[in-house]
């Protein structure tokens, strides 16, 4: 269903350094800040380093700063900025939303591309898409209006679907962008949506418990809940309740379904505006990008194991098919 869309130092070159003496280049220096959630946060790394192979960047030309801060230690997040400041990074890609108010404001002047499943003009993040200033800009991976399209997916695959479960982490506002959304569709679908906020690790165990109550389970991307996609799966495939994501990745792998965009493929292209800040182009100049592919994703392997029958209907419209 495609649509018009510690430190750790890896040397990259990319022939824009800086001379230090005749032969020699010193390696631009981006730096990666993000949740040390895996295997998350390893493969946007890794999409963003595809990236730039893909732009022709030789090995030994960019150095690249990898700092995980856990979501709990977000007062910490302005320290760890101010280390990369001190290591001299010319760019800084942030994962996720909630890291860029600390980030700006330990770091006013230096660039910083952002990855967000949100509308960062609603949450005040930037001035707008075509000209977000600030030096910053941002890939978002997900228009929030896509969880109620997932809403529907479920009832597609789910005719007597009535109630579904979501968590969402209410201290981040791409979730809460999705939750809502979410909310507007349920009514028309003949959907309860059965919204839990978390805010800790234990407050999602204790929402598993609903699974009980549940007909299916409603991934909204962002927040908390990114870094126990694998528990939630595992606890829901266990119980026989089907679940939906926004990508297929290594932490979704067991999901039923899934559609969207991937945050991996997404920070792939993140690379082309880095490229242009390294180039000497002004990173609040920048357009917001948003994705234009979307993929579905149906689990027949998944499927099985908890005991649902895809509709012919779903399966031929899938992008792609696990057996």
């Amino acid at each position: 269903m495609k649509k018009g869309f510690t430190f750790l130092f890896i040397t990259v070159v990319l022939g824009l350094g800086t001379s230090i003496t005749e032969g020699q280049v010193r390696p631009a220096r981006i730096g990666i800040l993000g949740a040390p959630e895996e295997p998350r946060f390893s493969e946007v790394v890794g999409g963003l380093k595809q990236g730039l192979r893909e732009l022709g960047y030789p090995e030994q030309a960019i150095e690249i700063l990898e700092v995980r801060v856990a979501r709990k230690d977000r007062d910490k997040v302005g320290a760890r900025v101010k280390e990369l400041v001190g290591q001299r990074v010319e760019v800084l890609f942030l994962i996720g939303s909630r890291l860029v108010k600390p980030a700006r404001q330990a770091a006013p002047e230096l660039p910083l591309v952002f990855l967000t499943p949100g509308d960062p003009v609603a949450a005040g993040l930037v001035s707008s898409l075509a000209r977000p200033g600030g030096n910053m800009t941002a890939m978002t991976f997900e228009y929030p209006e896509l969880s109620g399209k997932r809403l529907e997916i479920l009832k597609e695959l789910l005719p007597k679907a009535r109630r579904v479960l979501a968590f969402y982490d209410p201290r981040d506002p791409s979730p809460t962008q999705g939750v809502v959304a979410a909310r507007e569709a349920a009514p028309r679908l003949g959907i309860t949506l059965m919204d839990r906020e978390v805010r800790s690790r234990e407050e999602i165990m204790r929402g598993l418990e609903s699974l009980a109550e549940a007909d299916a389970f409603l991934g909204i991307p962002g927040g908390l809940p990114t870094g126990q996609y694998q528990q939630i799966i595992s606890a829901a495939n266990t119980r026989r309740v089907p679940t939906i994501f926004h990508a297929r990745t290594g932490s979704t792998a067991e999901a039923l379904a899934s559609y969207g965009a991937s945050d991996i493929n997404v920070a792939r292209q993140a690379a082309r505006i880095i490229d242009k800040i390294l180039k000497g182009a002004r990173a609040g100049d920048l357009p917001v990008e948003r994705p234009t592919e979307f993929e579905f994703v149906i689990n027949l392997k998944t499927a099985k194991q908890i005991g649902v029958t895809v509709p012919q209907s779903v399966l031929y419209r899938a992008d792609k098919v696990i057996k």
